[in-house]
C-alpha cells in the first residue's frame, strides 16, 4: 500500500513538472514571438524609405499618390523662394538618406543639379515628360516657363507622370498608387470644371490675367485667358518705369477689371498699377510654395482653390463696381 502511494505520487509529480515546463516554454516562446513582432514593426517604421522633393507643392502631390508607403519631405519650406535656394549641410544629410530626388525641372531649381551631384541618389524630373511653354521676352526669351503646376489641367499631368515613375519605383504598390492618384485627379478635375464654368460667364474682352510675375502662362493658355505681367519669370529686380507704363497702358486700353500679385514678392508695384488705372487689386496668388501652417494654401488642392477663388473674386468685385 505504501509502495503504491509512493508510485502514484511520483507520477503526479512528473506530470506536474512536464506541464509546468511546457507552460513556461510556451510563455517564453510567446514573449519571444511578440517581441520579434514588435521589433519587426518598429524596424519597418524606422526604415520607411525617404522620397526627397525640391519644393512643397511637389511634396504634397507625391504624398497624395504614395500615401503612407514612403516618407516624403521637401528641401524648401513653405513660403520660401525656390529658384535661388541655398542648399544647407542638413539638406545634404537628408539627401544621403533618400532613395530618390524629385524635381520640377525647366530651370526652376537652379541649385538641384549640383545638389544631386553630391549624392548617390536617383532623380525624377517632371519636365522630361511635360511639354513646355517658352518665355517670350528679355534675357529669358526662349527658355521654358517652369510653373506648369499652376494650371489644374497641367496638375493632372503631374499626377500621371509621377504615378508612372513611382509605380516603377515600387511595383508592388502600383494598384494602391493608381487608386490614390485617381482620387486625387478627380478632385483637381472638379476645380478645373468650376473655373471653366466661371470663365464662360465672363465677357471675352475682360479675360486678362495681369500679375506681377509672368508665371501664369500655362493657366492662361489652358483657359483661354490673355496674360500680362510686370516682369518675366524670377526677375522682380528688373522691373522698370517702362514696364510699369506698358502694363498701365494695357489695363487702361483694354479696361482690364482686376490685377494680381504673388505671395512671395512685394505687391507694391502692382498696387500702384491698380491705383493709376482704377482697376481692382485682387490680392496675392500662390506660385512657388504652399502657405505655412494654418494658411489658406496648405495643400496643392487648397492652393488651386485659393488662387482661382482670388481670381474669380477679383473679377466679380470689379464688375460690380
Amino acid at each position: 500500500m505504501k509502495k503504491n502511494f509512493i508510485f502514484i505520487f511520483s507520477c503526479l509529480l512528473f506530470i506536474f513538472s512536464v506541464t509546468a515546463c511546457k507552460n513556461n516554454s510556451e510563455i517564453q516562446n510567446s514573449n519571444t514571438s511578440n517581441g520579434d513582432e514588435l521589433t519587426n514593426k518598429t524596424r519597418i517604421k524606422k526604415e520607411k524609405e525617404l522620397l526627397l522633393v525640391s519644393f512643397t507643392i511637389l511634396e504634397d502631390i507625391v504624398r497624395n499618390i504614395v500615401g503612407d508607403e514612403f516618407k516624403v519631405e521637401s528641401i524648401t519650406k513653405p513660403g520660401m523662394e525656390v529658384h535661388g535656394y541655398q542648399v544647407t549641410p542638413s539638406d545634404l544629410v537628408r539627401g544621403s538618406k533618400a532613395i530618390i530626388f524629385i524635381q520640377n525641372g525647366f530651370g526652376f531649381e537652379l541649385w538641384a543639379d549640383k545638389f544631386v551631384s553630391n549624392l548617390n541618389v536617383e532623380k525624377i524630373t517632371i519636365a522630361n515628360n511635360l511639354e513646355p511653354m517658352f518665355i517670350s521676352e528679355d534675357i529669358y526669351k526662349g527658355k521654358p516657363n517652369p510653373h506648369a503646376w499652376i494650371s489644374p489641367k497641367r496638375g493632372i499631368l503631374y499626377v500621371d507622370i509621377l504615378l508612372e515613375e513611382l509605380s516603377n519605383l515600387d511595383p508592388e504598390n502600383r494598384e494602391k498608387f493608381k487608386k490614390n492618384a485617381q482620387s486625387f485627379k478627380n478632385k483637381i478635375q472638379k476645380i478645373d470644371e468650376d473655373f471653366s464654368l466661371f470663365l464662360n460667364t465672363l465677357p471675352k474682352s475682360k479675360r486678362y490675367l495681369v500679375s506681377c510675375e509672368g508665371a501664369f502662362s500655362y493657366l492662361t493658355n489652358d483657359y483661354g485667358l490673355k496674360e500680362a505681367y510686370l516682369w518675366p519669370v524670377n526677375a522682380e529686380s528688373q522691373i522698370t518705369p517702362k514696364r510699369m507704363a506698358k502694363v498701365i497702358n494695357l489695363v487702361n486700353e483694354k479696361q482690364i477689371p482686376a490685377v494680381f500679385c504673388e505671395s512671395t514678392v512685394n505687391s507694391e508695384s502692382q498696387e500702384s498699377v491698380a491705383k493709376e488705372t482704377g482697376a481692382f487689386f485682387g490680392g496675392n496668388l500662390y506660385v512657388d510654395s504652399l502657405s505655412k501652417k494654418n494658411g489658406p494654401a496648405e495643400s496643392y488642392l487648397e492652393m488651386l482653390e485659393y488662387n482661382l477663388g482670388i481670381i474669380k473674386n477679383g473679377f466679380n468685385a470689379s464688375l460690380k463696381n
